[in-house]
């Protein structure tokens, strides 16, 4: 168990969506969303919103709280469409599956009280759209660019201004049809909401913000089970290591994932990556007044984790979109193929998008020799945790070592997610398990000192670049790093065809990526960047048709 303890972390994603019927088309209107254009990647239009709204046990806010919720310092709604794009989120018309016209990744789920909560499901991080002249492409299975800290921070403000301000709780509980008899109990649990979730803004405080598509998924897992679960405060560490939300469309057949390849994808390991991102994201664990070995009560919905691993299967990478970027170069594009022989294919290995049974392998480069920023990978190597209330129990609950009094923090989250995971039945357990179906076994390295390599499939559609979406496009990536930009937002979404990534504009944006701070550095990854610019041309031209 010690061995294989990575297993059970695979980042703040995986809920997309399989083929399920007549596929969404090349050039389709996404139902709502203000007219924007879906890719072929291998998902019927039903799926999409399976996809996009589903839940896996996220709670964060009662659902009719959420609806009557202001903004603080304004009357107006805390879902407007025109607030949560300003968060980065996609906002979405009504439909069966969303009725209450909640952006993607919104989910809603109904407790054992009859409670229905609203949470956020993988779909918010992991569904990306690009801008180009007017058009939006939405992109599944893309990286999202929603501002998760500033989103978290402006729910507790808007909670608290509610609590504290008459009229607007009053305003709050009338549009609730609360009873005057109860407004004093409506009181005192959105007070308790506000600093619920104010704590864990407070644990997961950086000083360099996150901005934008970009969250530091271990630091908070580390979090949420070693100082919220276990009720171990002097445990907490900065989540000060953001990564970009990485796409998904070929990680099911990786033998390995996260951004360090820490996560081998064999045997139970999506599973308990599934469960630990469902902890994560406001999920809940029990662990008072129980001994693991017949598991920990969690909010985890098992029933669903085997659906979305499946569908998961079957994303696949969106073609360059012809129609409204215009063809590559079918000439420099066979050029290119001949210098990304030469320079890429070692690392980045080729991957047929169209075939369900692909097996890919990844490729760690160490730091040294990749020369990117080290923050993540030596964050992750650097946790150590006090067992606390785990401290005698072993690893996998039922088997493996006992846990010291201090630990590496991944030991402590294999055991919760393994406990979490031992609470529900065997059927729903199992179903999660073989429904993730085979993948090539890995030698998963326990020291991981480096970042991983994946196929580049889908490229074009992933930008910025490199782990920590430093490098607003593949033209910025092709140049010497000290010549690349340094300052640009990522939140505009607007795509720059020849260059293939986004639009490296607006320096002085108060939101703008600043390269120079703390984990930010686009220095590294230096390979390609001593071509001649002809090479650079026709690499580009290849690189668009993968």
């Amino acid at each position: 168990m010690r061995k294989n303890r990575w297993l059970a972390l695979a980042g703040i994603s995986v809920l997309l969506a399989a083929c399920d019927g007549a596929q969404v088309a090349d050039g389709d209107a996404v139902a709502g969303g203000g007219g924007a254009t879906n890719l072929e990647q291998g998902w019927s239009r039903a799926v999409q919103e399976r996809a996009w709204f589903s839940s896996f046990g996220s709670r964060l806010v009662p659902t009719a709280w959420l609806k009557a919720l202001e903004q603080a310092g304004t009357t107006s709604r805390f879902m407007s469409d025109e607030h949560l794009d300003a968060l980065g989120f996609l906002v979405q018309a009504a439909t069966a599956a969303n009725p209450d016209a909640f952006p993607v990744g919104f989910t809603h789920e109904t407790d054992a009280d009859g409670q229905g909560w609203t949470g956020l499901g993988c779909g918010a991080c992991h569904t990306g759209e690009v801008r180009y002249q007017g058009h939006r492409i939405r992109i599944d299975g893309g990286q999202g660019v929603l501002d998760f800290d500033a989103f978290e921070g402006e729910l507790v403000d808007a909670l608290r201004a509610t609590a504290a301000d008459e009229a607007r709780f009053e305003r709050f509980a009338t549009a609730l049809g609360t009873a005057a008899d109860a407004r004093d109990g409506l009181h005192r649990d959105v007070g308790a909401l506000a600093d619920r979730i104010a704590a864990r803004h407070a644990m997961n405080h950086v000083d360099v913000p996150y901005g934008p598509g970009r969250l530091d998924a271990f630091g908070q897992i580390f979090n949420a089970v070693a100082v919220q679960f276990l009720g171990e405060p002097g445990n907490r560490r900065a989540p000060d290591a953001p990564v970009s939300f990485p796409v998904l469309w070929d990680a099911p057949h990786l033998d390995l994932v996260q951004w360090n390849g820490s996560a081998p994808n064999a045997g139970p390991g999506p599973l308990l990556q599934n469960v630990t991102t469902a902890l994560a994201v406001y999920g809940s664990l029990d662990i008072s007044g129980h001994d693991g070995h017949a598991g920990y009560p969690s909010s985890i919905d098992f029933e669903h984790l085997g659906q979305i691993q499946g569908d998961l299967y079957a994303l696949r990478a969106p073609r360059w979109p012809v129609a409204l970027f215009g063809a590559p170069d079918v000439a420099a594009a066979a050029r290119g193929a001949k210098v990304y022989a030469q320079q890429c294919a070692t690392c980045h290995a080729l991957s047929d998008r169209d075939d369900r049974t692909r097996e890919l392998k990844a490729v760690i480069t160490p730091l040294d020799q990749v020369g990117t920023d080290p923050r993540m990978v030596d964050n992750f190597l650097a946790s150590m945790s006090h067992s606390g209330a785990f401290a005698g129990r072993k690893i996998g609950v039922v088997a493996g070592d006992p846990l010291g009094d201090d630990v590496p923090t991944t030991d402590l989250v294999v055991h919760a997610a393994v406990g979490a995971a031992l609470r529900h039945p065997l059927a729903a357990v199992r179903d999660a398990v073989v429904g993730y179906h085979r993948v090539l076994k890995a030698a998963t390295d326990s020291r991981p000192g480096g970042y991983k390599a994946r196929p580049l499939s889908g490229v074009w559609a992933s930008a910025p670049y490199l782990h920590n979406g430093s490098v607003p496009s593949l033209a910025d990536l092709l140049a010497a790093p000290a010549s690349r930009s340094t300052r640009f937002v990522p939140g505009t979404r607007e795509f720059d065809p020849a260059r293939v990534g986004l639009v490296a504009c607006a320096p002085d944006h108060p939101r703008a990526f600043d390269t120079t701070l703390p984990g930010n550095s686009n220095a590294g990854h230096a390979y390609g960047t001593t071509l001649a610019d002809a090479d650079k041309h026709d690499l580009l031209e290849y690189l668009k048709t993968l």
